[in-house]
């Protein structure tokens, strides 16, 4: 059953990196099941059990597809790394691959493909780990993919993002600015503004101060504090 608290009907919840390891997925399905959020962004070069995928088709949430640079997700992972380590693998991995798109484009064919194998269709939107489709270069290819796979919703932000004072807002908000031309020529929908939680300081605060605007809050429920977030307030 959904929330009922006021500002809920504005906001859509997304729960990131469904298949990124065992406590992730079950911290989104028990969120899923609990009506906490609305939509899951899945990772299809991850680990599950089919019983995972099982609950998670039969939860009542949108299915989207969270494209890695990655062929795999490693094994292991830590539970929080610093922001400044968290950038720096993101910038060295976003360079070496950069001026490969079409190799690029390819691999997003091939998890686009798996995201069919796993559900029997092809996901309800797109949004990517890190957040690298704000990147223009991988812009264009997402702007691609979405026509090829008839998906009509992308993480974006039809307005903007929502102002924070996160090191990694002030990397995606310029990328986004350059993004804005493609993204409203291309037909895609999105909601009016996001943010992600990782980026809010006073989440009761943020939440009390929603207005008419529908917006899209992104949450890593595999962070026991972020879990925690999303069972108090949403």
């Amino acid at each position: 059953m959904k929330s009922i608290t006021p500002y809920r009907k504005n906001l859509i919840v997304t729960a990131d990196d469904f298949g990124i390891s065992p406590v992730a997925n079950e911290n989104i399905l028990l969120l899923a099941e609990d009506g906490k959020i609305d939509r899951v962004a899945v990772m299809t070069n991850g680990t599950w059990s089919a019983e995972d995928i099982e609950r998670l088709k039969n939860s009542d949430v949108k299915l989207d597809i969270h494209l890695d640079l990655s062929e795999t997700i490693p094994a292991k992972r830590k539970m929080k790394e610093g922001v400044f380590m968290r950038g720096l693998k993101f910038m060295i991995r976003y360079a070496s691959t950069y001026s490969r798109t079409r190799l690029q484009e390819m691999q997003w064919e091939k998890q686009f493909e798996e995201f069919k194998k796993i559900f029997g269709r092809y996901p309800d939107g797109i949004n990517s780990h890190q957040h690298i489709h704000f990147f223009p270069a991988y812009f264009k290819i997402i702007r691609k993919l979405a026509k090829k796979y008839a998906v009509h919703f992308i993480r974006f932000g039809k307005k903007g993002m929502i102002r924070s004072n996160s090191n990694v807002y002030r990397i995606l908000n310029p990328l986004r600015k350059l993004d804005a031309r493609l993204f409203a020529a291309s037909g895609l929908d999105s909601t009016d503004y996001m943010i992600s939680l990782d980026w809010v300081r006073d989440t009761k605060k943020l939440l009390e101060s929603l207005v008419d605007n529908q917006i899209e809050i992104v949450c890593h429920p595999e962070r026991p504090e972020e879990f925690e977030l999303m069972r108090k307030y949403f």
